[in-house]
């Protein structure tokens, strides 16, 4: 929107093509062999904005948004669709955007019937809204520009190797509303793969290379500048062969070179894992399956963990011996319909940083699931005794899920529960505990349908001290022909890494001081309505209000953020009538910037075509 008003001019010529001239039907001639198809929408009105992040703006405003697809000789040769939009935001189109967005989407398909198929894409935004993630709350807003392109090629030739090979390459340049310096993003990446299939044998492999470079924004790291670049090597290598008894046998081989440098660390690793396994069906009741893996480098596979997300990971690996390698062997007899046992038995060995764990494991498990009073419910069972080395003492481990869906007279009801105590995580030497929970029920009142539902989680982490993750959300809704009207709560704490697009949770089982992670919590309240009343007609609107706190070694910060947007929408034949209203305000304590306030409003009028 901002310098984007005061078009007067081309604003009044577009209107005069919304009220006549796109009656008429354009007559493309490109040759007898190319198809082409183009519609889209034409719009103009009066639109403005308020903000004390900027000078206010208003006055006539135009956009559009178009669609081509077309394909030449025949869809399978050569096909490809083009979509540009130019001035779109959420008061006056269908696009969940505060700013006037403009871009464009492009993807075409070569050769896609012959043994030769490729692609191509490519997107450009600018002036686009994206999100920063928190766990369990709300999202908050960014807006900058991002472009994406990629393209690839196969060949699947007969008594050859299929054989696949791609690139691919983005970056993103946005702002947190509210928080005082740009971020950024861009990243490539390139593979190759190859399957075959020889003597009985599935044979497949590949090799996949990717880099990124992340400035990330200031409120949740404390850091004037945090910047991250990382690149990642993937060598991978499978063989796979069918056995007799319904069996198969398999062997997976994977190199995993991993390099990142942030705030003046910098480190390398290279981790070489084998796993594979014989699984065979001696009856139809009963399944056997052994599994072994083997990892050289089990620091190395902890950190390469991390920089998979993207995260900042200010930790070096100790050059100390690190491996782990394990054996399971179990076996499932179904006793009747819908009933299943299992027994398990495993035996891991771990050295880490130096520091040796192993660990034996006994389990045994119960499955179910059949019609039961009137419902179908399906439930599980299993517990473990796992000890720890020659003087580590044993655990008992347990791990429940239940599930029911019924339907109760006009209610339909359905929930499910799980709870885990004492369960083996990545390192051995921590174990997991938590639950779960979830419910819903959904009745007719009338006309209307009223829908119930909530959910949440705990996990905890054993021998450590620090923030366990917790979630919990609820919501009502109440919806029929010409009226929907539903509200939502949402609660969250626990414990984060960094990446570009907001806050992942920390794998579980890690050690709380190998790392420095960002603590979070928060709360979010939602509400949103929308109603068809008259033919044509349709209003919507929502509102959320989010508070959260973020908070690392160096930094604390309150974060909130309030949204609300109400937009309506006439049809008359092919003209549309829109208006709408947006505010947005979102601020940071650690930011040296006060919350940004942004509103916009737009009146206008639209008009769909189809070219040809």
């Amino acid at each position: 929107m901002r310098g984007q008003m005061h078009l007067r001019i081309p604003g009044l010529v577009l209107l005069g093509l919304l009220c006549g001239a796109m009656n008429l039907r354009a007559q493309v001639q490109a040759g007898s062999e190319t198809t082409l198809n183009l519609d889209g929408s034409i719009s103009t009105g009066y639109a403005g904005s308020m903000t004390n992040q900027g000078p206010d703006s208003q006055g006539l405003t135009y956009g559009g948004t178009g669609n081509l697809s077309g394909s030449f000789h025949s869809a399978q040769f050569l096909n490809f669709d083009v979509a540009p939009f130019f001035n779109q935001s959420r008061d006056n189109s269908g696009y969940q955007s505060i700013s006037q967005a403009s871009g464009v989407t492009a993807s075409a398909n070569i050769f896609g019937g012959s043994q030769f198929p490729g692609y191509i894409n490519f997107t450009k935004l600018y002036n686009s809204d994206s999100t920063f993630a928190i766990p369990g709350l709300a999202n908050y807003a960014t807006n900058g520009n991002s472009q994406t392109f990629g393209v690839g090629w196969s060949a699947n030739l007969k008594r050859a190797p299929s054989i696949s090979v791609g690139y691919q390459q983005g970056s993103n340049d946005y702002s947190l509303y509210g928080a005082p310096q740009n971020s950024t993003d861009d990243f490539h990446s390139v593979f190759g793969n190859a399957v075959y299939n020889v003597d009985g044998l599935h044979l497949s492999g590949g090799v996949h290379y990717s880099s990124s470079n992340s400035l990330f924004p200031q409120l949740v790291t404390g850091e004037p500048t945090q910047h991250v670049s990382s690149d990642t090597t993937v060598y991978t290598f499978n063989v796979t062969r069918t056995l007799p008894l319904q069996g198969n046998v398999w062997v997976n081989f994977a190199r995993d070179s991993t390099g990142y440098d942030t705030l003046g660390l910098n480190s390398s690793e290279s981790t070489d894992l084998v796993t594979g396994g014989v699984a065979l069906k001696p009856t139809d009741k009963l399944n056997t399956q052994i599994n072994f893996d083997y990892n050289d480098n089990l620091a190395g596979s902890i950190l390469q963990t991390f920089t998979g997300t993207g995260a900042v990971v200010p930790i070096s690996i100790a050059e100390a011996p690190s491996h782990s390698w394990g054996l399971v062997g179990q076996a499932q007899y179904a006793l009747l319909p819908g009933l299943y046992i299992t027994g398990a038995v495993s035996h891991r060995e771990q050295i880490f940083l130096g520091t040796s764990y192993d660990s034996n494991s006994y389990s045994g498990s119960v499955n179910y699931g059949h019609k039961f009073l009137g419902g179908q419910l399906t439930a599980g069972a299993t517990v473990s005794e796992n000890s720890y080395g020659t003087d580590g003492g044993s655990m008992l481990g347990l791990l429940t899920n239940v599930s029911y869906i019924r339907q109760f007279g006009a209610w339909g009801v359905s929930g499910s529960f799980g709870y885990s105590q004492n369960m083996q995580s990545l390192l051995i030497a921590y174990t997991t505990s938590g639950y779960s929970y979830s419910g819903s029920a959904n009745r007719r009142i009338h006309s209307l349908i009223l829908t119930l539902s909530g959910s949440g989680s705990k996990s905890v982490l054993s021998q450590a001290q620090g923030p366990n993750t917790f979630t919990q959300a609820y919501s009502a809704g109440l919806s029929g022909r010409w009226l929907g009207v539903s509200g939502g709560y949402s609660h969250s704490t626990g414990s984060g890494l960094i990446t570009p697009v907001g806050i992942t949770p920390v794998p579980p089982g890690l050690p709380p001081g190998l790392l420095t992670a960002v603590s979070y919590g928060g709360t979010t309240y939602s509400a949103s309505v929308g109603s068809a009343p008259h033919r044509g007609l349709s209003v919507n609107g929502s509102y959320v209000d989010t508070h959260s706190s973020t908070q690392d070694p160096s930094l604390f910060s309150n974060n909130k953020m309030q949204q609300g947007y109400v937009y309506m929408s006439y049809q008359f034949r092919k003209v549309y009538f829109n208006a709408g209203y947006s505010r947005l305000l979102q601020g940071f304590s650690a930011s040296p910037q006060p919350a940004a306030m942004i509103a916009t409003y737009y009146v206008g009028v639209s008009r769909w075509f189809k070219a040809f």
